[in-house]
């Protein structure tokens, strides 16, 4: 049996490797800034283990994976510096100077541009990425700390800690089209599959803000624990996890850190995780089975040292599955999970072409990409996604990603599976279009059933 590396949906030859002889389909890795030791850990998920460490700037802060996974952004606080890390051989590459201690920092879906919130001179600085030159600096809020691009990558969106407010940038005009108040001290931000709602972690008012971002009004707020900072939303739209420094003690005197989880469909708590102390940034995996929590303080609640750790969430449990040390202070504020990139060649080859599909414009080299893609393109953007296509989708691409990890005769049950999820995904989405009232048009409905059928003839026997 040969399983067919989803690289084929490049235009140009794919190379296809037999899985009895090395892996489809590798694992996310995750690139974890260690504020204390100036270092980015880069951990390999499907083994959860530090596999290298790389020097950057001082006092790194916010990180950000570019979508093709090959470049990782990370934003230096006391260098006023943005490192380029190159992910093929995991050194940097670049060092872009940009505004007064940038602390977030954001990739665009294109990958494209960069977008980086410099907290002591009020400004997003704009990256260009072909040139790792600042294209544009943009006026915010008092203080940005968090910032979050849509999928779509018409809309970026910037929390302004000393004025408790958003700023809604529009980046065609790279100028702020909105401002939204919110609640005190905003710091992570994170925007749904969808590009409706954006999750706002309030840290002095212990809440999350939903912001309706079609009419840049607040829709909810919801009380999680104490000090909350970092928040992820999950590939399917379903769930959000906000890491709360201080856990259930608003005084902070002890860092007993937990991870709240919201259920998007009602914004209600349905788990409370503990995690390490002080935990800050966190992240789903491409595939949503796993959540990642970096604990700055690792498993000291008093915080005098910075020995830190990494805890991997089991999202169908909402259980801790592994606790990973990493440096020192670790924050990895942002999108630091990003899909495998490697330059070593498989064992059994075979060569095919297949051309790209007209949909999908981003160099995909995964499932979750590639549906990814399907669901920014023109046709589908500003539509919510049905939740059965979302759920669908996202059953099929751990399928995909824990077939990589299985023999031969697992692996094909496993992909018989992701094959079978694809086909109701898609079949869920021709059902929405056509329905009374359609959720999304005939259009969307093909550009998707389009990018799961081709999902679906890579991981065919």
């Amino acid at each position: 049996m040969v399983v067919r590396s989803l690289a084929f949906i490049l235009a140009v030859p794919a190379v296809v490797s037999a899985i009895a002889g090395t892996r489809a389909f590798a694992a996310p890795v995750a690139y974890i800034t260690n504020f204390e030791d100036d270092t980015v850990s880069v951990l390999d998920t499907a083994t959860e283990t530090v596999t290298a460490t790389v020097p950057v700037g001082a006092d790194p802060y916010g990180v950000a994976v570019g979508p093709d996974g090959r470049r990782v952004y990370v934003a230096n606080v006391e260098d006023a510096t943005v490192s380029v890390l190159d992910t093929a051989t995991n050194t940097i590459v670049d060092t872009v100077p940009v505004g007064a201690s940038p602390a977030g920092i954001a990739v665009d879906p294109a990958a494209a541009r960069v977008y980086v919130a410099n907290s002591n001179d009020r400004t997003v600085s704009v990256l260009d990425t072909a040139t790792d030159t600042v294209a544009a600096t943009v006026p915010v809020g008092a203080r940005p700390v968090g910032i979050a691009v849509n999928p779509a990558g018409t809309r970026v969106y910037v929390t302004n800690t000393d004025d408790g407010t958003v700023s809604v940038l529009d980046t065609a005009t790279r100028s702020v089209v909105g401002t939204v108040a919110v609640a005190a001290s905003p710091a992570g931000i994170a925007v749904d599959p969808a590009g409706t709602r954006a999750y706002v972690a309030n840290s002095d008012a212990g809440t999350v803000s939903v912001l309706d971002t079609a009419t840049n009004t607040i829709a909810a707020t919801v009380a999680v624990g104490a000090s909350p900072s970092g928040v992820a939303v999950s590939p399917a739209g379903t769930r959000v996890y906000v890491a709360n420094a201080c856990g259930a003690d608003s005084g902070c005197n002890s860092f007993d850190g937990l991870v709240s989880v919201i259920d998007t469909a009602t914004n209600a708590i349905v788990a409370t995780v503990p995690v390490g102390a002080s935990p800050v940034g966190v992240a789903f995996a491409p595939s949503g089975g796993r959540v990642y929590v970096a604990n700055r303080c690792g498993t000291d609640v008093s915080c005098a040292f910075g020995n830190g750790t990494m805890s991997a969430i089991d999202t169908t449990t909402n259980t801790v599955v592994a606790t990973i040390a990493v440096g020192q202070g670790p924050v990895a504020f942002g999108s630091f999970v990003g899909p495998a990139t490697s330059t070593s060649p498989p064992t059994t080859t075979v060569t095919t072409s297949v051309p790209a599909p007209p949909t999908t414009t981003l160099p995909c080299s995964g499932p979750r990409c590639i549906l990814g893609a399907a669901l920014r393109s023109p046709a589908c953007t500003g539509q919510p996604v049905p939740a059965r296509v979302a759920s669908r989708f996202d059953q099929a691409t751990r399928f995909v990603e824990q077939a990589a990890r299985r023999k031969p005769k697992q692996a094909r049950k496993l992909l018989t599976r992701a094959r079978k999820a694809l086909k109701q995904g898609a079949s869920a989405a021709m059902t929405s279009a056509r329905a009374k009232r359609p959720r999304i048009s005939p259009d969307c409905a093909t550009a998707l059933e389009d990018a799961a059928g081709r999902v679906a003839a890579g991981i065919r026997p």
